[in-house]
């Protein structure tokens, strides 16, 4: 009898351990999708944090002082549990999480929702998705980019949607408003333990350092000369940038110095950007961990930065509200850059800056930034720019340019390319000759611009110029800006767009224009929609 009792028992404790574990794993609840969780000891709501939600977003008003609006705080990390959204996908409710960002057109901040699932590609898929609001009601819904074919049903404070695809996908509720965006991002399940073991199996255990969920703080990173080297940080993993620096005012800057920084990298940078990476060579950079950059203050670092490498991979990360330049590569060659997320509300947190690099290919990521978000220079250094290639890419622009060419030409750039790529909205209208949402333009011009193929490109909406190709350089001699094509693209906006050289007639600024859509309407003649300055050489398809 009492073995009986025992068995009974023995019985019990395991079921139950059985229904606890399926109700707080989300692999074993819905094994079409499983979801990305970080720690709770990281992400809090507002009122755990003590703040309201005017106070959080007020810290990016542009009405405060340009280094305190910029300026670093640690009382609330800088993703938090979003206060506007529940979110269920085929009824399992998924966390939804925010950050702050930047709206240009009233010079304030918000927050921008997102969650993030991955599900099994091996087969076909529908997952049917549920947005509540919370004190925002919900009146109607859009589904961006248009390409994406999803379209979203509003009914009782709830939209709803079915998703087959992977990618990214951002509503719009309430007549396209876009304080309160919400992004959703798809992307194919992966077995963390397999490919650590297939990495360590290819490597060494040694040459593969893995961060597990968890909280992780450093002053900086530091790579120098590796080879062969993975820094994975597993789903949920939170890396947090420690400020050391008071960074008040524009003297600041310049002030604090770590002085083993200048050599190791290529930039001249004096401080250490948060994660640095010089002279190495097959380095990758994996995971769906989140670097948080939001303590350090306005300029205090850069992101995650590449210089003098090659063989570069990077996926998968999201990287948070960098007091500048979030994510460079400074004359690097064969660099692959897939699913990697930059959100920011700060002004220079520059999504993609390539620059100086060959070979590069950046596909199927987000930025929703307060400057320019995927962006090519050439600055000074030995090395041009060289076959870029951007695919699949979203932006969201608070402030300067989404795609295209971005002031520095100081050597020659040519080859790149940016297709099948989308902008929600672009805001910024504080310099009509110097931003838009495609651009070429040329603010420095010691070098050229030779190929640049912008094909498959749609612009939800433009306050500014949606086109610009501009010699901003008024004392510019003997530049070229030569074989620009804009292939395909359609876009609605609140001025027209612009081919523009300058006073001299020695530059080339040579355009082809195939294919341009405004406002749902084909352009039979798309120079009727577009201000053609001086000395262009304009082709029309």
């Amino acid at each position: 009898m009492q073995n009986l009792v025992q068995i009974i028992l023995t019985l019990f404790t395991t079921l139950s351990l059985l229904f606890t574990n399926v109700l707080t794993n989300p692999e074993i609840m819905n094994s079409k999708f499983t979801y990305l969780q970080y720690p709770d000891e990281a992400i809090v709501t507002l009122e755990e944090a003590g703040l309201t939600e005017q106070e959080l977003v007020g810290r990016a008003s542009a009405e405060l002082p340009e280094y305190v609006q910029s300026g670093g705080y640690d009382d609330i990390n800088g993703v938090l549990i979003s206060p506007y959204y529940t979110v269920k996908v085929d009824g399992t409710e998924i966390p939804v999480y925010a950050s702050v960002v930047f709206i240009r057109v009233d010079d304030t901040g918000t927050l921008h929702s997102f969650s993030e699932i991955y599900v099994d590609t091996s087969t076909d898929f529908s997952l049917n998705i549920e947005i509540t609001g919370a004190d925002e009601k919900l009146n109607n819904a859009i589904v961006l980019p248009e390409k994406s074919g999803v379209t979203a049903n509003c009914k009782n404070n709830t939209v709803t949607a079915s998703i087959n695809k992977t990618g990214n996908y951002t509503f719009l509720f309430n007549d396209a408003n876009q304080y309160y965006g919400y992004t959703l991002m798809v992307r194919e399940k992966v077995d963390e333990d397999k490919e650590i073991a297939e990495y360590i199996e290819k490597y060494g255990e040694d040459n593969v350092w893995v961060l597990d969920k968890g909280v992780y703080q450093y002053d900086y990173v530091n790579l120098v000369g590796h080879k062969n080297l993975v820094i994975y940080l597993r789903e949920g993993a939170y890396v947090i940038a420690n400020h050391l620096f008071d960074i008040t005012c524009a003297e600041d800057e310049n002030k604090y110095i770590e002085p083993t920084a200048p050599g190791d990298n290529a930039f001249g940078l004096t401080r250490y950007p948060f994660i640095n990476f010089y002279n190495c060579d097959n380095v990758t950079l994996a995971g769906r961990g989140v670097i948080d950059m939001t303590r350090l203050d306005r300029r205090e670092r850069r992101g995650v930065v590449f210089t003098n490498c090659t063989n570069v991979n990077v996926r998968d990360v999201k990287i948070i509200n960098s007091p500048e330049w979030s994510f460079i590569s400074y004359c690097c060659t064969d660099v692959k850059i897939n699913d990697v997320d930059i959100i920011g509300n700060r002004g220079n947190c520059d999504g993609f800056a390539i620059c100086n690099s060959h070979n590069v290919t950046v596909n199927n990521c987000f930025a929703r930034v307060a400057d320019d978000t995927f962006e090519v220079k050439a600055l000074g250094g030995t090395m041009d720019s060289n076959n870029v290639t951007f695919t699949n890419c979203i932006a969201w622009g608070g402030y300067a340019r989404c795609f295209g060419i971005t002031g520095e030409v100081n050597k020659k750039i040519s080859d790149i390319t940016f297709r099948d790529c989308a902008v929600i909205y672009r805001d910024g209208v504080w310099d009509n000759d110097r931003i838009g949402s495609l651009v070429v333009v040329a603010e420095q011009t010691e070098g050229s611009i030779d190929g640049v193929l912008f094909e498959n490109i749609e612009i939800f909406r433009d306050e500014g110029r949606p086109i610009l190709v501009k010699i901003y350089d008024e004392e510019a001699e003997n530049f070229e800006i030569k074989n620009i094509v804009f292939k395909n693209i359609s876009y609605t906006s609140y001025m027209e767009s612009k081919i523009d050289g300058n006073k001299n007639r020695s530059n080339t600024v040579q355009v082809e224009l195939d294919g341009i859509t405004v406002e749902g309407k084909l352009q039979k003649y798309p120079k009727t929609k577009f201000k053609i300055g001086r000395y262009c050489d304009v082709t029309v398809k």
